[in-house]
C-alpha cells in the first residue's frame, strides 16, 4: 500500500494494535489522540494523509467526527474518513453519515476494515 493514516484513538492499547495492524499492511500510520495532536501532525509537514480513522470519543470531549472535520478543513479537500467506535448510538451513526464519513463498531475485524479501506482508497 504505502497508504498514509491518520490515526485517532485514545485507548493506548487500541492505539497500538491498530498502528501494528495497518503497519504489517504497509500504511504509514501517523497517531494521535486528540483534535490538537491531529493537527499538529499534520500541521508543519507535507504529509497528507490518504484517509483519516479515528474512534467517536478522544480525550479532551473531542469527538472523531468534529476531528475529521477540523483535518478535512486544514487540507482543504474531502480527505475518505472511517469512525470506529463501541458507541452504537443513533446520534453517532447520523453524524458520521451528514459528515460523509464511514462508521465501523469495536470489535472491528481486519478482513473488514481492509476491504473497507481498500473500498475507500479506490
Amino acid at each position: 500500500f504505502g497508504t498514509r493514516v491518520l490515526l485517532l484513538e485514545n485507548d493506548t492499547d487500541v492505539l497500538s494494535a491498530m498502528t501494528s495492524l495497518l503497519e504489517r499492511w504497509q500504511c504509514l500510520v501517523r497517531a494521535a489522540t486528540s483534535t490538537d495532536d491531529a493537527l499538529d501532525l499534520i500541521g508543519d509537514t507535507d504529509w497528507v494523509p490518504d484517509i483519516v480513522i479515528a474512534d467517536q470519543h478522544l480525550d479532551g470531549g473531542d469527538l472523531g467526527t468534529a476531528t475529521i472535520a477540523e483535518v478535512r478543513d486544514y487540507l482543504g479537500r474531502p480527505v475518505p474518513a472511517l469512525i470506529v467506535t463501541a458507541d452504537g448510538s443513533e446520534l453517532v451513526a447520523k453524524a458520521a453519515r451528514a459528515a460523509g464519513i464511514e462508521l465501523m463498531r469495536k470489535p472491528l475485524k481486519p478482513a473488514q476494515l481492509r476491504a473497507l479501506l481498500a473500498h475507500l482508497l479506490a
